[in-house]
């Protein structure tokens, strides 16, 4: 006797995800500034209503694509924290990980272009909701460097947090000047680690680092 076979049922996308995928679509064919909400409601085939009822604008939704993109690249670059023990070498190697894997991403360049920040800029919140993304991939590592004595204990977690976003901020942008990953390790290495770490606790705990 045939039995017949059960039809597999496939989850249809979240309207809300459609609505972030179809923006990012958008952003990229037309631009920051000449995307209209008429253009994302078509791309994600829903009505103008439908994208009032989860974003109240654009910007919000520039927003949230952003936070999603940060998201999306917690999940990388935490292994990479976590895979070395020495916590500059996390710090750097996390820092260059994090940057190359945002250049790989469909809307770093546009966020990160002069409508972007501006848009950005322009929403209320904007840098509380970037920096809380941001905590979610290096709040876990600051925190037991902390705990272990390794991060210089003046220092506001806030302001680690803020300096590493800035940092892959400038990065990410447009420069005339070369910036290759050794050029950037060196300059971390050099600059920034003897800046948060107790480089004395270091020496003695890991002193085939030195």
């Amino acid at each position: 006797m045939n039995k017949k076979r059960s039809a597999v049922v496939v989850p249809e996308q979240r309207v809300e995800d459609r609505i972030i995928d179809a923006t990012v679509k958008c952003f990229r064919r037309f631009g920051i500034n000449k995307t209209s909400m008429d253009d994302i409601a078509k791309a994600a085939k829903v009505s103008r209503p439908t994208i009032y009822r989860y974003f109240p604008s654009r910007n919000h939704l520039a927003i949230e694509v952003l936070v999603r993109e940060i998201r999306d690249h917690t999940r990388l670059v935490v292994p990479v924290l976590q895979e070395h023990r020495f916590p500059p070498r996390a710090l750097i190697e996390g820092i260059i990980f994090d940057i190359a894997t945002a250049k790989e991403h469909p809307y770093t360049g546009i966020i990160v272009s002069d409508a972007g920040t501006e848009l950005l800029s322009s929403v209320a919140g904007s840098e509380d909701a970037m920096l809380a993304a941001m905590s979610e991939q290096w709040l876990p590592s600051l925190t037991r460097w902390r705990e272990d004595g390794y991060l210089r204990a003046e220092l506001k977690m806030d302001d680690v947090l803020l300096w590493i976003t800035l940092y892959m901020h400038t990065s990410l942008g447009k420069s005339f000047i070369a910036m290759t990953e050794e050029r950037m390790r060196r300059m971390i290495r050099t600059l920034v680690v003897p800046a948060l770490f107790d480089m004395d606790k270091l020496k003695r705990d890991f002193p085939e680092e030195f």
